[in-house]
């Protein structure tokens, strides 16, 4: 059992050591080669990216593969894998997924987006994701994992309030759900083993919470005080960033626990919190 990951970012490196501990072998792209020599020794196959050019390693291992993951989000509007090789992917016998994200749904103030919420995205970012989804299921018959904001080790509010970057933006009626790369990774893992072609799985944790109420909460696991919070009007934010705090987006799964019998290990906000810090201790 072999699996392409295109992309090894926070997402897919984690997704491949998890593959690797199940006994797949494991083959991904990745712009940072030189950070894989551990990888490489385990026995990956480690392919570099370029932005510009195909990858001829990639095109050749769609041959022998039982499963492909692409984790790269659309950059300027494009997704590149499939402008670079949509040939080599169509027609594709084995499992595919690509990782999305929540973005292609409508704001939602007074309801729950689910997986079969029909999208509308109202950013070009959204947008991009969703034309991206439909020619990843029109190749190779993908399913599509629409993840929210995406945390973990290593990325988590303690880094921001650390290293006195962080930031409460407040604006009224704001929340977001967001999800533990942990169990991005399970759930992907069940879904492969369990496939459906055409699925949708929303991966999002079951608290959506403003994003001062995570990063308060965070600061009080450390001991120390949270910033001064900031209305968006005066936060002096990117087009992109303000687009986030304008969201208002519940989302649900009906997929996750029924169909994968999956539990998340963590469930809100405080529990992935909680597990971040004390992993995060030196060990004696």
């Amino acid at each position: 059992m072999s699996i392409s990951i295109i992309g090894l970012g926070y997402v897919g490196r984690r997704f491949g050591h998890m593959m690797a501990a199940s006994g797949w072998s494991v083959r991904g792209t990745t712009r940072q080669p030189d950070n894989f020599a551990a990888e490489r020794a385990a026995g990956w196959n480690i392919i570099p990216f370029s932005d510009q050019q195909k990858m001829p390693d990639l095109a050749r291992s769609l041959d022998d593969v039982s499963a492909i993951l692409s984790t790269i989000a659309p950059i300027s509007g494009q997704d590149l894998v499939l402008r670079l090789h949509a040939h080599d992917l169509t027609g594709f016998a084995g499992w595919a997924g690509y990782l999305s994200a929540t973005s292609v749904y409508p704001n939602n103030p007074d309801g729950i987006c689910y997986e079969d919420t029909k999208p509308a995205p109202a950013t070009k970012r959204g947008k991009a994701r969703l034309a991206a989804e439909t020619e990843w299921q029109q190749l190779c018959n993908a399913e599509l994992f629409r993840a929210a904001g995406i945390y973990g080790p290593g990325r988590s509010p303690f880094d921001a309030l650390r290293d006195g970057t962080a930031r409460i933006i407040e604006h009224a009626g704001h929340l977001f759900n967001r999800i533990h790369r942990d169990d991005i990774c399970r759930i992907i893992m069940a879904a492969q083993a369990q496939p459906r072609v055409g699925r949708i799985i929303n991966l999002a944790d079951q608290e959506p919470a403003s994003q001062g109420d995570v990063l308060r909460h965070a600061a009080a696991l450390l001991g120390v005080s949270p910033p001064v919070p900031q209305p968006l009007d005066e936060a002096h934010l990117s087009p992109m960033a303000q687009s986030f705090y304008r969201a208002h987006r519940h989302i649900g799964s009906r997929v996750i626990k029924p169909e994968l019998g999956i539990d998340l290990l963590y469930p809100d906000y405080k529990a992935g919190l909680a597990a971040i810090l004390e992993a995060e201790k030196p060990i004696d």
